[in-house]
């Protein structure tokens, strides 16, 4: 694909250096997507590039070339790398549209399809390191990709085991230890994107804050929740997928023979190619839920505060529909609104009488979940707090003194 020849679209993806676009090719009138950085950054996607290069498999985000083109609104070279374009979206954003209420036929076509670019990528050596719901995209065909190889590495390079990288919430615990990030770290990450499918919600949506999670996932003795309403097979699926110890975890090629993904009905139920899909919205992300690279030449209490963020009080979080963010002040109330599925608002209101409150507990049923998640948070002076809404109801709370919380 040769420079000047394409024409850039709409945004789809943005991250904090990085966007993706659908363009189009001037010439041949082809549709592909776009990831394009600042020249002087060009470093962060050139080694995803030589990673994706080097693949070929019909699960895997195709590698379409790169080039450098002028960028006249910020007056700025900028490096492309060129891609399949995805019509379908990511499978967070599949989740989103039914309400996290996937049919487990498609959970189980969608699963043996990512087990097979699995299978592919770890036999050539190469780890994935960020598999997740937004990470894996539905093509034109209905089937779906692995993409976003911005974490991904070689077993064999000597540098392979000298960062860990990835998204908090589906690291695998000997990856949040900071100890090795091998293939097994992969089927952790899948057994986590099956239950983001099955529940439509992420792992360990009850913590408030990376450090939390991270400290639990590394040091903890625990598992994410499996719900009871799943059938057998997707249990038993997911306890060979969420295994502590990397060593007895189940591989993919393992896995790909699992009755889950092996049944005759999903080897014979080819999924529709839907026309009307949205473009692929989650490539890239912020806050929680972004893929990071951290240098474990570091000391280990470093690490994992690097992992939380700037300030384990004070989470980065980022600003989307997912969340509510309450700001409080003390002495004040105030109402503030909440985006909902359907497109309205509603209220609730936030009532600080004191300026100290030590702790409040909740407790919450994410939609479709079976299963309670716990979570906590501290409040003194003026601070963000957030409070899961997306598909979430508030189930019980324990409020410390000078918090009062209604929903509406």
């Amino acid at each position: 694909m040769e420079t000047k020849k394409w024409r850039r679209g709409h945004k789809i993806g943005r991250g904090s250096c990085a966007t993706v676009s659908v363009a189009t090719d001037s010439v041949s009138g082809e549709v592909f997507a776009v990831k394009s950085v600042p020249l002087s950054r060009a470093e962060i996607i050139k080694r995803e590039e030589s990673i994706l290069a080097s693949l070929n498999s019909p699960f895997i985000i195709s590698y379409l070339g790169s080039d450098i083109s002028k960028d006249h609104h910020a007056d700025q070279l900028c490096y492309n790398l060129f891609m399949e374009y995805a019509p379908g979206g990511s499978l967070s954003d599949e989740v989103r549209k039914h309400d996290g209420c996937l049919k487990e036929s498609f959970v189980r076509s969608s699963t043996f399809e990512i087990l097979s670019g699995l299978e592919y990528l770890h036999g050539i050596g190469i780890v994935h390191c960020d598999i997740k719901g937004q990470n894996v995209l539905i093509g034109s065909d209905g089937r779906v990709r692995i993409a976003d190889f911005g974490c991904a590495k070689s077993e064999f390079c000597e540098d392979a085991g000298s960062q860990i990288r990835g998204t908090p919430m589906y690291m695998a615990p000997e990856v949040a230890r900071g100890e090795e990030q091998g293939t097994a770290a992969d089927m952790w990450a899948l057994g986590c994107t099956v239950l983001e499918m099955v529940t439509g919600c992420v792992p360990w949506s009850g913590f408030s804050d990376r450090f939390s999670v991270i400290r639990h996932i590394g040091y903890s003795s625990h598992v994410p929740v499996v719900p009871n309403w799943i059938s057998d097979e997707a249990k038993d699926f997911l306890s060979k997928c969420l295994i502590r110890d990397p060593s007895k975890r189940w591989s993919a090629e393992q896995l790909i023979n699992h009755p889950f993904v092996t049944s005759s009905e999903n080897l014979t139920s080819k999924k529709s190619v839907i026309e009307s899909w949205v473009s692929p919205k989650s490539i890239l992300d912020q806050g929680m839920w972004e893929s990071m690279t951290l240098n474990l030449e570091s000391e280990p209490l470093e690490r994992i505060g690097m992992l939380a963020g700037v300030s384990t009080a004070e989470p980065a979080w980022s600003d989307d529909e997912d969340w509510i963010t309450v700001r409080c002040k003390s002495e004040d109330a105030f109402v503030t609104d909440v985006p909902s599925t359907s497109g309205g608002g509603k209220e609730e209101e936030v009532n600080v009488a004191g300026g100290h409150m030590e702790t409040e507990e909740f407790q919450f049923k994410p939609h479709g979940c079976g299963e309670f998640f716990d979570g906590s948070f501290n409040f003194e002076g003026n601070r963000n707090f957030r409070l899961p809404e997306l598909n979430c109801g508030l189930m019980k709370r324990e409020v410390g003194s000078g918090l009062r919380i209604l929903i509406g």
